[in-house]
C-alpha cells in the first residue's frame, strides 16, 4: 500500500504509514470513483462514464411528434409589407384637394412634407394634371364669360348667350392645355438641365412637382381674385396679378435653391440663366402664335373682300 501523502511504500492492511505515520485507514475510505483506474482511450475515469449513462438512460425520450407540436401548431406570422404604403396624395382626388389648399396656406412647409411622395412619377404626373386642367376650365369659364358679356358705351350690360353657338370650345381648350401644359414643363425641363450643367443632383419628377406647386398661388391669384377685383376697380385685379406671380416665382425660387443647395453667387446667377433662357423661348412662342393668328384673319380678310 503506497501512502498518498509520502509516496512510501507499506503492508497491506496496515493502518499507519511507516514513515511519516499518516492514517491509511481514510485514505482506504475515498470515493472509489475518484481512484478508479482512468480509461486512456476515452480519457473519462469508468464509473463517471457509467454513472453518465445510467443518467441519460433514465431520461425518457420525447417523440418526435411532441418534440414538433409546438413549432407545427404555431400559427404562422403575417408577411411583414416592407414596401411604403400608398401615397396619401394619391389615393383620392379629395386628398389632392387637401394638398392644394394646404400649399395656398404654407407652401414650402407643405411641400417638405410631402415631398417624398411628389417623387413619385404617378402621383406627380397626376398632380401636375390636376393644375393644367383647373387652369384650363377656369381660362374657359372666363373666355365665355368675356364673350357673353357685352358692356355698352352707356355701361349698359348685356348678355348674349347667341355668340356661343359661333364659340370655338375646342381651340380654347386646346391652346390653353398647350399653353399652361408648356409652362410647367417648359420650367422643370429648363432647370432640370440646368441643374445638370451645375453638377447637381437633380430629379426632374420632384422638378415637376415643385413647378405645379409653386404655380397655385399663381393660378388663384391671376384667374379668381384678379377677375373679381377687377369688378372691384381695375388697380384691385391688377394687384392680384402681380401678386400672385410674385408669390410664385418667391415659392419656386425657395424650393429650386433648396432641391439644388444653391447659395451666394451661384444661386444669382443659375437663377438669371434659367428665367432668361425660359423668357426668350416664351417670347418666340408667343410671337409665333400672334403672327400666325394676324396672318389667319388677314387672310379671312382678304378672302371676304376678294370674294
Amino acid at each position: 500500500m503506497i501512502c498518498p501523502k509520502c509516496g512510501a511504500e507499506n503492508a497491506e492492511g496496515s493502518v499507519f504509514c511507516i514513515k511519516c505515520g499518516a492514517n491509511l485507514t481514510e485514505a482506504q475510505n475515498v470515493n472509489p470513483q475518484v481512484q478508479a483506474p482512468v480509461d486512456n482511450n476515452v480519457g473519462v475515469t469508468a464509473p463517471v462514464v457509467e454513472s453518465v449513462q445510467t443518467e441519460v438512460q433514465s431520461q425518457p425520450v420525447q417523440p418526435v411528434a411532441e418534440v414538433l407540436e409546438p413549432v407545427i401548431q404555431q400559427p404562422a406570422q403575417p408577411a411583414v409589407n416592407t414596401q411604403q404604403t400608398s401615397i396619401s396624395i394619391n389615393t383620392s382626388p379629395l386628398n389632392y384637394l387637401m394638398y392644394i389648399i394646404a400649399v395656398l396656406l404654407k407652401p414650402v412647409k407643405s411641400f417638405k412634407d410631402e415631398k417624398d411622395k411628389l417623387s413619385n412619377p404617378q402621383t406627380s404626373l397626376i398632380f401636375s394634371s390636376i393644375v393644367i386642367v383647373a387652369m384650363t376650365v377656369i381660362k374657359l369659364l372666363t373666355t365665355i364669360y368675356n364673350t357673353v358679356h357685352y358692356v355698352s358705351y352707356l355701361d349698359e350690360t348685356e348678355w348674349m348667350w347667341d355668340r356661343l353657338k359661333e364659340f370655338n370650345w375646342f381651340k380654347v381648350i386646346g391652346q390653353s392645355l398647350l399653353l399652361y401644359a408648356g409652362i410647367i414643363f417648359g420650367l422643370s425641363v429648363i432647370f432640370y438641365l440646368g441643374g445638370l450643367i451645375i453638377k447637381k443632383q437633380v430629379n426632374f419628377i420632384r422638378n415637376l412637382s415643385i413647378t405645379s406647386t409653386a404655380i397655385v398661388p399663381a393660378v388663384l391669384c391671376m384667374f379668381i381674385l384678379s377677375p373679381i377685383g377687377s369688378l372691384i376697380s381695375p388697380y384691385v385685379g391688377v394687384f392680384f396679378s402681380i401678386a400672385g406671380f410674385v408669390y410664385t416665382i418667391s415659392i419656386f425660387c425657395t424650393l429650386i435653391s433648396e432641391e439644388f443647395e444653391l447659395s451666394g453667387d451661384i444661386k444669382v446667377y443659375f437663377f438669371a440663366a434659367c428665367f432668361t433662357v425660359f423668357a426668350c423661348i416664351a417670347f418666340y412662342a408667343i410671337n409665333s402664335i400672334i403672327s400666325s393668328a394676324i396672318s389667319s384673319s388677314v387672310g379671312r380678310m382678304m378672302g371676304s373682300f376678294l370674294g
